[in-house]
């Protein structure tokens, strides 16, 4: 048909790829280390508040930053007895608020 096909945009540098905070980076092992997880707990969480990993090559799972942070506050609430539907919500609300705190510090500067 008469559509061009987009160019793949061209791969980036492996520095680009650290410093993004939504490149998913760490292994389930990585990432249950570095939160003090083992990997079931790890999994629930990520299931509960509806956090995909990524999976690459491999069928192997892998968290970005954003992912562990967001695991580690769900692991954090979860130290506090909530769970299942409450922990899910509030990490939502958490995450409207702190959009809402965004947008309102975008429209209060000025040029």
């Amino acid at each position: 048909m008469g559509g061009r096909r987009r160019a793949a945009p061209p791969p980036r540098s492996w520095q680009e790829r650290i410093d993004d905070p939504d490149e998913p980076l760490y292994t389930m092992a990585v990432a249950a280390d570095l939160l003090d997880l083992d990997n079931q707990t790890l999994r629930r969480l990520g299931d509960t508040i509806s956090q995909r990993s990524a999976r690459p090559s491999g069928n192997q799972r892998r968290y970005s930053r954003h992912d562990l942070e967001a695991l580690a506050q769900a692991a954090e609430l979860t130290k506090q007895r909530y769970g299942g539907a409450a922990l899910a919500r509030i990490l939502e609300l958490e995450r409207q608020v702190q959009a809402l705190s965004d947008t309102t510090t975008l429209v209060g500067k000025s040029p």
